[in-house]
C-alpha cells in the first residue's frame, strides 16, 4: 500500500468513531458527548499508527543511556554507491552502526551486505519492500521478516540481528505483538534527521548535532526506500562532521543491539578500521556475552539454528 493510500485509509479509520459518535448523539439527544469520545479514539489511533515511539500500540525496544555511547542507524539500504562509503567512514573512525536493510535490496546487492559486516557493523530488518504496514495482516508481516532474513543469510551466511524497524515507523495495533512472536524486537528512534528530504549538508549536520547524547538513536538513510532513485550524497558528505561532533562530545556509536534494555549484547570495544590484525579490517571487540557470562552462539551456530 502506497503512502498516500495509507494516509487516506488511516484518515477514514480515524473518522469512523467520530462519525459513529455523532450518530449516537443525535439518536440519544446528548450534546456532543459521543462525538468527542469518537474524536479522541480517532486521534489515539492516528498517534499509535504514525507515532513510531509512542506506547499506544505497544512499546518499542528501550535504549539505555550508557555514558559515551549512542547508536547511529541507517535505513533503506543497501545501496551500491552510498552504503559502502558510509560503512567505511564509520569503521575508519572507530564507530559501529546498525543498518536496517530491505530484503529486496539485500537480494540485489549481497556484496554490500558483506562489506557492512566486514566493517564491523550489524544488520537488522527493515522489511522486504518498504511497504507501509498499517493494514498488513500478521501473516504478511511474518512474510516480510522471513524473506528479509533469508536474503541476509544468503548474502552473509548469517541472519540479521533480530531487530525490526517498520518503514516510516508506521504501525498497526497488532504489529508489535506479531514482531515479538517472530522473535524480533520493534525499534524506533530518538532523533530523526529527515535527511531523505536532502535539506543540505549543513542542515543535516545541525539536526544531528542537536540529537547527539548518550543513549540516542539517530535515524539516517543510506539509500532511497521509495524506489525513485534519490541519492544520499548529502548524508555521506554530512557524516564526517557528525562524527567530529560526536568525538568532541566523547561519544561513540555502537551497535543498537548492545544498548537495548534488557541488553542483548555487550558494548563493544571500538577501534578504528585496521587497528587490529593484518587484514585491514576491524575484528570486533570481545565475543558478546549473555547475562551469565557465557558467550552467545556464533554466527554460524545462529544460522544453523535458523535453518533448522
Amino acid at each position: 500500500m502506497s503512502k498516500l493510500t495509507t494516509w487516506l485509509a488511516c484518515g477514514l479509520v480515524a473518522l469512523a468513531p467520530a462519525a459513529g459518535g455523532a450518530v449516537l448523539d443525535r439518536l440519544l439527544g446528548t450534546t456532543a458527548l459521543f462525538t468527542l469520545a469518537g474524536c479522541a479514539l480517532g486521534a489515539l489511533y492516528l498517534v499509535g499508527t504514525f507515532g513510531a515511539t509512542t506506547p499506544v500500540f505497544g512499546r518499542v525496544a528501550r535504549v539505555r543511556g550508557e555514558p559515551g555511547r549512542l547508536a547511529l542507524t541507517f535505513d533503506d539500504g543497501p545501496d551500491p554507491e552510498f552504503t559502502p562509503q558510509i560503512s567505511r567512514q564509520l569503521a575508519e573512525r572507530g564507530h559501529r552502526a546498525t543498518f536496517f536493510v530491505l530484503g529486496s535490496r539485500a537480494r540485489e546487492h549481497p556484496q554490500v551486505l558483506r562489506q557492512i559486516v566486514a566493517d564491523g557493523h550489524e544488520l537488522a530488518s527493515h522489511g522486504f519492500d518498504h511497504g507501509l504496514l498499517a493494514f498488513s495482516l500478521p501473516r504478511q508481516v511474518r512474510a516480510q521478516l522471513r524473506t528479509t532474513e533469508h536474503a541476509v543469510v544468503a548474502a552473509t551466511a548469517s541472519p540479521p540481528v533480530h531487530l525490526f524497524r517498520a518503514p516510516h515507523g508506521v504501525r498497526s495495533p497488532w504489529l508489535g505483538r506479531t514482531v515479538a512472536r517472530a522473535g524480533y524486537r520493534l525499534c524506533g528512534w530518538t532523533g530523526r534527521i529527515f535527511d531523505t528530504a536532502n535539506p543540505g549538508v549543513s542542515t543535516i549536520v545541525e539536526r544531528a548535532r542537536r540529537q547527539l547524547r548518550p543513549g540516542a538513536t539517530l535515524l539516517l538513510h543510506d539509500a532511497d526506500g521509495s524506489g525513485h532513485g534519490d541519492d544520499r550524497r548529502q548524508t555521506v558528505e554530512a557524516l564526517p562532521a557528525i562524527l567530529d561532533e560526536a568525538d568532541r562530545l566523547g561519544l561513540r556509536s555502537v551497535w543498537l543491539s548492545s544498548l537495548l534494555e534488557p541488553p542483548a549484547l555487550s558494548v563493544l570495544d571500538l577501534e578504528p578500521l585496521g587497528s587490529r590484525g593484518d587484514s585491514g579490517r576491524t575484528h570486533v571487540g570481545r565475543a558478546p556475552q549473555s547475562g551469565d557470562g557465557e558467550p552467545f552462539a556464533s554466527e554460524e551456530q545462529q544460522a544453523q539454528a535458523h535453518s533448522d
